[in-house]
């Protein structure tokens, strides 16, 4: 799968301390899939939080949009 990030994803990367090979990993591991309207979101479990991708899917290329961690485990892998 080829990864291409928004200008967005990366700035709140940075700012959040989360960097790619986490990305990666949540997209080809996924705890969680889902479809949010014209985009996916995936969710990954670490160390007591969540990690959250927000993605569109063309083809075989994976474009992200957002990500973050948030400790709301009980809503997005319920």
């Amino acid at each position: 799968m080829i990864i291409h990030y928004t200008l967005h994803a990366l700035e709140r990367m940075k700012q959040r301390g989360i960097d790619r090979e986490l990305v990666y990993d949540c997209l080809r591991n996924p705890d969680k899939e889902e479809e949010i309207g014209n985009s996916l979101r995936c969710v990954k479990k670490l160390n007591g939080k969540v990690l959250v991708v927000i993605y569109e899917r063309v083809n075989d290329t994976a474009i992200v949009i957002t990500v973050y961690i948030t400790s709301k485990i009980h809503k997005y892998l319920s």
